[in-house]
């Protein structure tokens, strides 16, 4: 029941498609399923957007809420962390309110930071509060295992 937020970068997209079948399965056989919500990015949604149709299905069934970060389709690069910060009333609400666990999955290279700085900026608005104590819970998260990253390079 608790809420699932995923972030993913291009293949990192993989193991959520995995965890948001589960999701469907649970909830089309009648189990009370929490929120899960889809953070994906990648350069072009034309050609990168891995598994469209199937996710849009599960947005239709109500399952699945998803937001996407296509950097190179519009002039202004807009990338995953741009789009957590946009939601988030939601993801702090999720996190710090109804017991959330935020699963991050892609490239080491630039991504964790940039998406530990987005959830630090959540955060900061949510609770009013400074970068100190929002990095002390982010911390708290990662010890209770709410927030897992997951990267390779």
């Amino acid at each position: 029941k608790d809420p699932v937020l995923m972030a993913g970068m291009g293949t990192g997209l993989a193991p959520w498609r995995a965890v948001t079948q589960e999701r469907v399965m649970q909830k089309r056989q009648g189990q009370d399923t929490g929120p899960c919500v889809l953070f994906f990015g990648a350069r072009y949604a034309k050609y990168e957007f891995l598994y469209r149709e199937e996710f849009e299905g599960y947005m239709k069934e109500g399952v699945l809420t998803m937001h996407t970060a296509f950097s190179r389709d519009q002039a202004r690069k807009v990338y995953v962390q741009h789009r957590i910060v946009e939601a988030g009333e939601d993801v702090a609400r999720y996190m710090l309110r109804e017991n959330g666990h935020f699963y991050v999955c892609g490239s080491a290279r630039q991504v964790p930071e940039d998406i530990y700085c987005a959830m630090k900026t959540v955060i900061m608005a949510s609770e009013r509060c400074g970068e100190e104590e929002a990095e002390a819970t982010l911390s708290n998260l990662k010890m209770e295992g709410r927030y897992t990253v997951e990267a390779w390079s």
